[in-house]
């Protein structure tokens, strides 16, 4: 701690006059020994002292200008490895950053800037426009039909066609303020759905076998490559059936912040 034990020592002689308490027994010869006192003041520094060091830090921090915590809105759509890669070194890069991940089903990307709001988004593009922020195509969802090994459909052997599908339940997003009517309509390939307001839920439906859906092929790889997800051949063409991912941010961010974007970027 860059302090002497002779300073140590005097500090704790002067603190035991003024408290009238003896911290250490003391036996000439001897190692000086904790007092019953002694050790419960022990016990209290160890919880106290990193709380004082992590005081200590994000003063540094904010007189560097680094902010304390930063929050992040990402859609179960846009999960994908790169995002969480850039989460992991955003931490490494700024250990002592709290960041707060949530769901951007909870927040509403039109008030981007109130004190409540994500500082920056990752989501699919919207069909309206946030106004007073910043964005960047991040990358695309690449739909592919999927569905269990288990289901009817991954058991036909030929290609599907659109009236193949019309026959099963169809797992598809709820209407919600992010992802409106119009949008949720593109994706539906059959009159008959289960509408999950969760990403979990979609994606755990999909693998019990309740029904088929639309997944993105960058997403969880290990899915496909361990047979719990099977993508379906298909008469027709699903190449042209993409989301650009977007990532929106305001000018009020910090240095940690402006990082994470630059490596998202690069």
């Amino acid at each position: 701690m860059g302090i002497s034990a002779s300073a140590v020592s005097q500090v704790i002689q002067n603190m035991e006059v003024d408290l009238n308490l003896k911290v250490f027994r003391r036996v000439s010869g001897q190692a000086p020994t904790l007092t019953d006192v002694g050790k419960s003041m022990y016990l209290q520094a160890l919880e106290i002292i990193p709380r004082l060091e992590a005081i200590e830090k994000k003063a540094l921090s904010f007189q560097s200008g680094i902010e304390d915590k930063i929050t992040i809105a990402v859609h179960g759509f846009t999960m994908y490895p790169k995002q969480r890669e850039g989460i992991t070194a955003l931490l490494k890069a700024f250990p002592d950053l709290s960041i707060n991940l949530v769901d951007i089903e909870d927040h509403a990307s039109t008030l981007m800037g109130q004190p409540s709001s994500p500082d920056i988004i990752i989501a699919p593009v919207q069909l309206r426009q946030s106004r007073g922020v910043e964005s960047f195509i991040l990358d695309r969802i690449q739909w592919r039909f999927v569905a269990a090994p288990a289901h009817p459909l991954a058991q036909v052997r030929s290609q599907l066609s659109v009236q193949d599908l019309l026959q099963y339940h169809q797992i598809l997003p709820a209407i919600s303020d992010f992802a409106n009517e119009d949008l949720i309509e593109s994706l539906r390939f059959s009159s008959n759905s289960i509408n999950c307001s969760r990403f979990y839920q979609y994606r755990e439906l999909l693998i019990s076998g309740a029904g088929f859906g639309l997944y993105p092929e960058q997403l969880d790889p290990h899915l496909f490559e361990n047979n719990i997800l099977q993508t379906l051949a298909l008469d027709f063409s699903d190449t042209d059936m993409t989301w650009d991912i977007e990532m929106k941010w305001t000018n009020a961010i910090g240095p940690a912040g402006t990082w994470f974007i630059e490596h998202m970027m690069s």
